[in-house]
């Protein structure tokens, strides 16, 4: 399951559009653990370096992960 997805379940209400990981909707940023993204449509390298991800491409490489919509 993609980090969006896990936090829909749990009743999160998140952003997101398409799930596909071209509008961008769903990005944020790694706070704490590690994530793999699968695919990317919209971020720019120095987004992915400063920690941005796709929650909707994400999944979880440790046991806990932290992301936060907020920052801008």
């Amino acid at each position: 399951m993609s980090v969006l997805d896990v936090g829909l379940k749990a009743g999160l209400a998140l952003p997101y559009a398409c799930k596909g990981g071209v509008c961008c909707t769903c990005r944020a940023k790694v706070l704490e653990g590690e994530v793999k993204m699968e695919k990317n449509y919209t971020l720019e390298q120095h987004e992915i370096d400063d920690g941005y991800v796709l929650t909707c491409q994400c999944h979880p490489v440790s046991d806990r992960v932290v992301v936060s919509y907020d920052e801008r």
